[in-house]
């Protein structure tokens, strides 16, 4: 049962985005396992306040065998443990040092536990509540483990709800009743940074796939080129659900080696498409394709939006979850 959503703030900066990416993965994992589930009850995003200090967690499930604590992390290429404990993002043949989201997960699951010994008059009852962690990487992702040595705390994001159903097995450790009353007093008490200001919708209707490989031709495709005529008519299920209406009608090619698997991104000059074949930035200059004129760019969960106030005209551009278009 999901007791707590998420809500999205517009992002920032690229790492808030690719963040907020993983977590809505993870989040529509555990919906597809969990909504329905009586005996899981799932809180996406919580954040809790004691004595000055501060934790926030991405994903907090309670279950029969106690709670678990679920770490996303974004990876759009290979993520690595060495032995030595460091851990390394890699994207191609460079690497970057990152801190361990292990040791960051066990961090925030001992705060959890402080806070709720605090608020209790039983705090050795907290004591025996068994938690773990969990970290999630992004389906697209590769995790490269020390040599000869597994890391049962990571794997990916649409692995995590058999791990979870696995713990469930057996003899309950922790009550029904129980779990229920603390999952609502979790969410009653999560104390968000900001004032939300975009709220997400539901989780999408499909699971996220990998990238059709058939290429594009190049006389009809061209980089950021308008095709809304090229597109084949929306079906009644989709139009029932909105999705007619958020097709992306142009193409978006990477300028490097044509690929249209891109993400866009957002740095220090707005958005931009990464190629996930190449690494290529693509820069995004568009004129209004009515009035000429000069456009903007409006982000929206998994779509960018390209907008002209004079033409009154929004039309989405990229879709990070819908890479390739559907042509007649």
């Amino acid at each position: 049962m999901i007791l707590k959503e998420k809500v999205f703030l517009e992002a920032k900066d690229w790492k808030q985005a690719a963040g907020d990416a993983a977590e809505k993965e993870m989040a529509f994992y555990l919906r597809r396992y969990f909504a329905d589930d009586q005996e899981v009850y799932v809180l996406n995003d919580v954040r809790l306040e004691l004595d000055g200090d501060a934790a926030q967690m991405d994903h907090v499930l309670i279950h029969p065998a106690g709670l678990t604590i679920i770490e996303s992390k974004s990876v759009s290429g290979k993520l690595q443990m060495r032995a030595d404990g460091q851990w390394l993002r890699w994207f191609d043949d460079r690497s970057s040092g990152m801190a361990s989201p292990i040791i960051q997960a066990r961090m925030q699951s001992e705060f959890l536990r402080k806070y709720l010994r605090s608020r209790t008059a039983q705090p050795e009852v907290i004591d025996r509540l068994a938690m773990d962690v969990i970290v999630s990487i992004s389906s697209k992702g590769q995790f490269i483990p020390p040599k000869g040595v597994e890391v049962p705390e990571v794997c990916k994001a649409d692995q995590v709800g058999e791990r979870i159903r696995a713990k469930t097995q057996g003899e309950a450790a922790f009550p029904a009743s129980h779990r229920r009353i603390l999952g609502k007093y979790l969410a009653k008490m999560h104390k968000p940074r900001t004032e939300p200001m975009v709220v997400a919708p539901a989780a999408p209707m499909t699971a996220p796939s990998p990238a059709p490989t058939a290429k594009p031709e190049a006389s009809v495709l061209r980089h950021l080129a308008y095709i809304g005529p090229l597109l084949k008519p929306a079906g009644l299920l989709r139009s029932l659900a909105g999705g007619a209406a958020l097709r992306k009608v142009y193409a978006t090619l990477c300028k490097g080696c044509g690929s249209q698997r891109l993400e866009f991104r957002y740095g220090k000059f707005g958005y931009y498409l990464k190629c996930l074949d190449c690494g290529e930035n693509t820069a995004i200059r568009l004129d209004c394709r009515q009035c000429g004129k000069q456009t903007r760019l409006r982000k929206q969960e998994e779509c960018l939006f390209v907008e002209c106030k004079d033409c009154d005209l929004s039309e989405v551009l990229h879709r990070n979850d819908q890479p390739l278009p559907e042509l007649a």
